[in-house]
């Protein structure tokens, strides 16, 4: 079985939260058989509404077959249905291939090398979406202050193509995402519990202010 364990900490699970295998068998009958991880993922955590739901969707087994496509398994789905995410037919047979996004045309981008870089990504943009505490409105930043960031902020490693380019940094209890954005950058945070927000939201306006660098020993 694939180890799920960074998504089940971030979410705190501590059980099974999927779908019956059973519920797969006609996607399997119809493509012959789907990457060992996506299986395990469907399995383990695929029925959990924060992980699979707060944003975007992981699409359910029996609404699978709405998403058919001539050249791509698509399994997770824009909340808006602006783009899709899927696996080349010729990549099926992998246990852990890498995934594709498309915005509605016919050309599909590369979003991760492989199946769990993109749950692991998509697990992280899915709790800055879900944590209790979190900024009303993306804040608007340059390529300055997220250098500031990365100084500053340990990473989550986490990094992905998801939504063309998206970075993740914080402490345990916090995301941080910062998105790319067609004049620059997007950036999104959440916490846990209020006081380590208000704490979160006072250390990156500093940053976005042009403070705080040089004091790494504040986050060590």
């Amino acid at each position: 079985m694939t180890d799920f364990a960074a998504i089940r900490n971030l979410f705190h699970i501590t059980e099974s939260c999927g779908f019956d295998v059973k519920e797969l068998q006609p996607w399997i009958s119809r493509y012959g058989r789907i990457p060992e991880v996506l299986k395990d993922y469907y399995v383990e955590l695929g029925a959990h509404p924060q992980l699979n739901g707060s944003q975007d969707f992981l699409i359910k087994p029996k609404d699978l077959h709405q998403y058919k496509n001539d050249d791509y398994l698509i399994f997770y789905l824009e909340n808006q249905g602006a783009c899709v995410w899927g696996i080349r037919w010729d990549d099926v047979a992998a246990s852990n291939p890498p995934v594709y996004e498309n915005y509605g045309n016919e050309e599909w981008y590369q979003t991760s090398e492989s199946l769990t870089e993109f749950l692991h990504a998509m697990a992280y943009f899915q709790a800055v979406i879900s944590m209790e505490f979190s900024n009303e409105e993306y804040w608007k930043i340059d390529e300055h202050v997220v250098e500031r960031i990365k100084l500053l902020l340990p990473s989550k490693q986490a990094d992905s193509g998801l939504y063309t380019g998206v970075q993740f940094f914080g402490q345990a209890g916090e995301v941080i995402a910062v998105m790319n954005n067609h004049d620059g950058y997007l950036l999104m945070f959440s916490a846990e519990d209020e006081q380590r927000f208000d704490e979160l939201h006072a250390t990156l306006q500093r940053l976005v202010d042009g403070e705080g660098i040089g004091n790494q020993n504040e986050f060590d």
